[in-house]
């Protein structure tokens, strides 16, 4: 985002995008939770990126769907390593616990928004 000029008026866009990304609100913690499942496999890695996705995030808890029970005890080593990703990503200590699941229904789905706002996301 660009520095704003003495009397300039920023666009809507901008002023959301900074409420939203830089806010404590359940509803910038729900934004920034759709961003991180955005870019996944880019912040954990292809390979872990295949067998989970986040699907809520709740209090510095980050809750994660994972593909089977097998998967998960797998994953469980590495969930320090998903901790320090996730936070070293959003550039703060936002998720203080992982919680793993098996239960897929929170998991966006890719056609569920609108490209402009896939556009607005990837501005943030």
């Amino acid at each position: 985002m660009k520095k704003k000029k003495p009397g300039e008026l920023l666009p809507a866009s901008n002023v959301l995008q900074s409420v939203l990304g830089n806010g404590k609100s359940a509803l910038s913690d729900q934004f920034l939770r759709w961003k991180i499942w955005r870019m996944w496999s880019q912040i954990v890695g292809p390979t872990l990126g295949k067998f989970c996705e986040p699907v809520g995030y709740e209090r510095g808890r980050l809750i994660i769907w994972v593909k089977s029970s097998a998967r998960m005890q797998e994953i469980r080593f590495f969930e320090a390593t998903l901790k320090d990703k996730v936070n070293q990503h959003v550039g703060r200590d936002w998720v203080t616990h992982i919680r793993f699941t098996l239960d897929r229904r929170g998991v966006p789905q890719p056609g569920s928004v609108s490209e402009n706002f896939n556009r607005f996301l990837d501005e943030t």
